[in-house]
């Protein structure tokens, strides 16, 4: 049980339990963006978001979490040392790819308004 691959199962058991919970968020957070929104955002917030836009935001802020989750069950597992370690290493990381959509997305708007205000500032653009 406890050879060079494995780690002990109290270790195991926590990182499977933080696995699970970070799945079954990715999954209700998915499920909340791709279904119609029925309630009107705030008018009185700052920033108005839907619940879609805001489970889309919210799955951009967890990527990183997500993915340590998923790294640690790879390590955890000694999934790097098995014999089907492509196919069981990109199985664990499933959930990371998921939440790393909107990581890219968001992250891109980002860098996309900070490019054009700096080009403001230059006077290159109106």
């Amino acid at each position: 049980m406890n050879d060079n691959n494995k780690k002990s199962l109290p270790v195991r058991i926590a990182v499977t339990v933080i696995y699970v919970i970070g799945i079954l968020m990715t999954v209700y957070l998915c499920i909340k963006c791709f279904l119609p929104s029925t309630t009107e955002p705030d008018p009185m917030a700052m920033i108005p978001f839907t619940e879609n836009e805001s489970a889309f935001i919210m799955m951009a802020f967890g990527f990183p979490f997500m993915l340590a989750s998923c790294l640690s069950v790879v390590w955890a597992y000694g999934l790097r040392k098995s014999a089907n370690r492509r196919r069981n290493t990109f199985l664990a990381l499933i959930p990371a790819i998921v939440d790393g959509i909107p990581f890219l997305v968001v992250a891109g708007v980002i860098l996309i308004m900070l490019v054009e205000g700096f080009l403001e500032v230059l006077g290159i653009l109106p």
